[in-house]
């Protein structure tokens, strides 16, 4: 038997292309793609069946006495089933060749697969499908089709998708929005932080400012005492003052009875209501005098200290057990720690210093009163005629009037907020000008026996 080669060489390049499309059937399954398709594609090619082109095999037919020795005497004999059809038509000369051939064992066999077996309806949708699939473009037809039914699935994953992707923008957008706000805020939170911190350290450096300036001012003063000690200048006589006996006398006659003046101080509590709760600062009193102001707010359950330069004065208010200190009112302020009081109060004080020693005693109250707390300077009111003219002077030690805006300009300048000028005291109303010209006796009722002083109020911020 001979082996025709151009006929083996075409079944083994059918094979390779039938192995080709089951690698491409196999991409489509895991695509999800119809299961019909790569069903209809493999079945468009036909199996390889070699042993059609390979010489007969030859075996060597078994012995019949070893046959029969394997056979068993008691065995019943063997029943061969009744050829079929298509046996039948096999062991026919001229249809047994045709049917053995490959391709038409390969189309009975599909016809076999098929539910219902080898009918004649199941071979001729074969028949039809192996004929159908063989013409240009109804392979290519069939997979358009088939596009097209899944067409309508694909548009609606299209569709979800498409709003998946703007709900997924909107949340990117919405986290944007968030993470610029909160950069915002972060910045603007940082800025307020750097501000605060700014005006902090300015406030510092200006209170070093004014301690250099105190200190060099305290240099300053103290050079004639060396100068003099070791003998390069003459020093003037000092002039001391009236005695401190003298001016206790002084006040009793001039400023009034502790009655008078106890009342006319009450209207200043109003200024320390401290909540009993919360541990307060104490409220020094500079020139506390006689003691009736501390004494009111030691009353009240405030703690007061009271500091003054007359021996006089600092002994009355210790019989009275009053907290006094004796000494300079300023060199007392610049030995205490900032932030240590509650309150100041200077009643009728300031119209007794120098300028310069008034914006330092300012400079120093506004160091060491906390913030919030208040001070109050109270002066004889030049803005009555008769008090700036006459009744300041009656004081020796009085320097000169100060006007109320004067003060007021002292304390917002060195630092106090909500400053307030307080007029008080206002003189007898039976030397009121009587009479029916408003014009002329309002006027000068106001110039002569307006409010005899006033107080300057100023809160630390």
């Amino acid at each position: 038997m001979t082996i025709d080669l151009k006929k083996l060489q075409k079944t083994i390049e059918a094979e390779v292309t039938l192995r080709e499309y089951e690698r491409v059937t196999a991409s489509a399954e895991a695509a999800q793609r119809p299961s019909d398709v790569p069903n209809d594609l493999v079945h468009t090619f036909e199996l390889l069946d070699l042993e059609g082109f390979l010489p007969p095999r030859h075996e060597a037919p078994a012995p019949a006495e070893a046959v029969a020795a394997s056979v068993p005497d008691d065995a019943p004999p063997a029943q061969t089933p009744p050829p079929s059809l298509y046996r039948r038509l096999r062991q026919l000369p001229v249809v047994g060749r045709l049917l053995s051939h490959p391709r038409i064992m390969n189309f009975l066999t599909r016809a076999r697969q098929r539910p219902g077996g080898a009918t004649l309806k199941n071979v001729s949708l074969t028949l039809a499908h192996a004929v159908a699939v063989r013409i240009p473009g109804v392979l290519r037809l069939r997979q358009q089709l088939a596009v097209l039914g899944e067409l309508p699935q694909r548009l609606s994953a299209l569709e979800w998708h498409i709003a998946d992707g703007q709900a997924r923008l909107r949340n990117i957008g919405v986290q944007v929005q968030n993470q610029t706000n909160q950069s915002l805020y972060t910045h603007g939170l940082a800025i307020q932080q750097n501000e605060q911190y700014l005006i902090e350290r300015m406030r510092r450096l200006e209170h070093v400012l004014r301690e250099q300036a105190l200190t060099i001012a305290g240099l300053q003063a103290a050079r004639p005492a060396v100068e003099r000690a070791v003998g390069t200048v003459q020093a003037p006589v000092e002039d001391i003052g009236m005695p401190a006996d003298l001016y206790l006398e002084f006040e009793a006659s001039f400023r009034g009875s502790p009655d008078l003046v106890r009342e006319r101080l009450k209207r200043n509590l109003d200024y320390f209501q401290f909540d009993p709760e919360q541990p307060s600062l104490p409220v020094l009193d500079l020139g506390c005098g006689r003691g009736e102001w501390l004494q009111l707010l030691k009353e009240e359950g405030i703690r007061a200290i009271g500091v003054d330069s007359n021996t006089a004065m600092i002994e009355s208010c210790k019989q009275a057990g009053l907290e006094v200190h004796m000494g300079d009112a300023l060199q007392y302020l610049a030995a205490l720690p900032a932030n240590s009081l509650g309150g100041l109060t200077a009643f009728h004080i300031i119209e007794h210093l120098p300028l310069g020693v008034l914006v330092r005693l300012i400079d120093e109250a506004r160091r060491v009163v906390c913030p919030g707390g208040v001070v109050i300077f109270e002066t004889p009111n030049p803005e009555n005629l008769i008090t700036g003219a006459c009744n300041f002077y009656v004081d020796p030690t009085h320097r000169n009037p100060l006007p109320p805006a004067l003060v007021a300009f002292l304390l917002k300048a060195r630092g106090f907020e909500r400053v307030e000028i307080d007029p008080r005291h206002p003189g007898d109303p039976s030397l009121l000008l009587q009479g029916t010209d408003e014009a002329i006796n309002v006027p000068l009722n106001r110039l002569l026996f307006g409010p005899q002083d006033y107080a300057a109020i100023g809160y630390a911020p």
